[in-house]
């Protein structure tokens, strides 16, 4: 338990409106479970009051590293500074960070304003404040008329949304998420993703957020740090990650993706031709992701988002394919074309109330807008 004297705990719990986040940095982390590596030497550097998704498919290292900041886990190697305070084997109670987690974890003997002030309890502030501070700390939540409540009466929005708020209402600098809204159905973690993000913009705290969800992470994030196999793939914002991914992982794991094979038939400073299914197409060099140079007869994979496809009647500078199926998804419609060569492309036109006038199924071309797309060397 922290000790803290009544007068600093009143000093430190003025109102949340007054939280500030502090900048966390990891160097060279690395966590091994004997022979396993679970975080492979990560580097990372988060900004004060930044909300940072970590992101990547089960067993990339993004929970193990969270833990890590938490202090359930202590690093192998390397260091995590806090504020400028090494918190590298500090115990998690000492730690002064918020947690939530996916399991909710209110104690359910405990009425909902009792779990939020159970973390002012164990920091020994005054009961007058601890009043003052558990409403105020609902209110943020929208549910300052559910004090009395006991968990089991709760949905599992609210339930998570107390569960923010005892994880907010001692002021920590630093709020660690991990997979928070995963147990919900999706309408309702889309409107718990808006209410984090806004808590978030208007208290400034620095959140570290786990996810697997691409989704997710690219509606809250202000950056992204794509992890797999223990390490940061690419950290960026989540515009640059969408447009410019670095590598055909990360191209595949931040949004939809289609992949077409080409082989590159000429090469300036400037520009790169590819052969695409018999046709030819100009990309900039700019457009080369990863670090490998590619060179005239290289196999090489053009990445290419839905809404940069479109189909169309004319064969020239075109791919020839057949449209398989037409699904309505309400602002737009998923075309699923199969190309001669056996390629399977969506593709991403706008829809109406009316219908399309896309054939559902049939003989199509599909034009691909070169400015849009992304080139891999394509591995041996």
């Amino acid at each position: 338990m922290i000790a803290m004297s009544n007068s600093d705990a009143s000093n430190r719990h003025q109102s949340l409106n007054s939280l500030k986040g502090e900048a966390i940095a990891i160097q060279g982390v690395s966590k091994r479970f004997g022979p396993i590596v679970g975080v492979d030497c990560v580097d990372l550097h988060v900004e004060a009051g930044e909300f940072l998704s970590l992101l990547g498919p089960s067993g990339s290292g993004k929970t193990t590293l969270l833990m890590m900041l938490a202090g359930f886990e202590m690093p192998s190697s390397g260091s995590i500074t806090l504020g400028g305070r090494d918190l590298t084997h500090v115990s998690p109670n000492k730690r002064g960070i918020g947690r939530v987690f996916q399991r909710y974890a209110l104690f359910p003997h405990m009425s909902v304003a009792q779990n939020v002030a159970f973390p002012l309890k164990m920091r020994g502030v005054r009961k007058d404040e601890i009043a003052r501070l558990v409403e105020q700390a609902l209110s943020r939540v929208r549910l300052q008329n559910y004090c009395g409540r006991m968990p089991a009466q709760l949905s599992g929005g609210q339930q998570q949304r107390v569960a923010v708020a005892r994880a907010l209402v001692f002021q920590p600098p630093v709020l660690l998420m991990d997979e928070p809204l995963g147990a919900l159905d999706k309408k309702l973690r889309e409107e718990l993703q808006i209410e984090i993000k806004t808590l978030h913009a208007s208290l400034g705290v620095t959140i570290i957020y786990v996810t697997h969800d691409q989704e997710e992470a690219l509606t809250m994030s202000d950056r992204i740090a794509v992890m797999d196999k223990g390490r940061i793939q690419q950290l960026g914002s989540p515009v640059s990650l969408y447009h410019e991914p670095s590598s055909s992982f990360v191209a595949d794991f931040i949004g939809k993706m289609n992949f077409l094979n080409g082989v590159v038939t000429g090469l300036d400073d400037c520009r790169i031709e590819i052969a695409i299914s018999g046709q030819t197409f100009d990309v900039a060099r700019s457009q080369i992701g990863g670090r490998e140079e590619v060179a005239v007869g290289r196999s090489v994979r053009i990445a290419a988002r839905p809404e940069s496809l479109s189909p169309t009647d004319e064969g020239e500078r075109a791919i020839a394919g057949e449209i398989e199926t037409s699904i309505f998804l309400g602002p737009h419609r998923t075309l699923i074309v199969r190309t001669e060569d056996g390629t399977q492309l969506q593709i991403q036109v706008p829809s109406s109330h009316r219908d399309s006038g896309v054939t559902p199924r049939g003989r199509t071309f599909v034009r691909l807008d070169p400015a849009a797309v992304r080139v891999f060397a394509r591995e041996a």
